[in-house]
């Protein structure tokens, strides 16, 4: 491959034209002879435009996929913390209950007076 980098485009095949575009596509310092095979082949010119669309398209789904996961996140986070909300109210509650529980048994209730109270 080494050869072709040196050979001048119009001296390339069709194949080594094919090559060179897939070899060094992403290198800058070779934009220039990529942009000469780009004038000279039309189907490495068709298929430079089809890369580009699905570069796009990839682009807008990775955009709608992080917005949709976002949104995701969003509502997991916003149920776990009312669930560990709901979970230390209910803690609150039953210490809340029990203290009230344990003032009846003080005041000398029985136990069924208490849960008749407390019911």
């Amino acid at each position: 491959m080494e050869k072709v980098v040196e050979k001048p485009v119009e001296l390339m095949s069709s194949s080594e034209r094919w090559a060179f575009y897939f070899q060094y596509l992403t290198e800058k310092e070779m934009r220039s002879k990529i942009n000469e095979i780009l004038e000279q082949e039309e189907g490495i010119a068709m298929a430079s435009e089809a890369l580009m669309t699905i570069s796009e398209d990839e682009l807008e789904w990775y955009r709608q996929y992080a917005k949709e996961k976002r949104e995701l996140d969003y509502h997991s986070d916003r149920n776990l913390w009312k669930s560990q909300g709901l979970e230390e109210g209910l803690k609150e509650g039953r210490k809340e209950e029990r203290q009230r529980f344990l003032t009846m048994l003080d005041q000398g209730l029985s136990v069924e007076e208490i849960k008749r109270q407390l019911s």
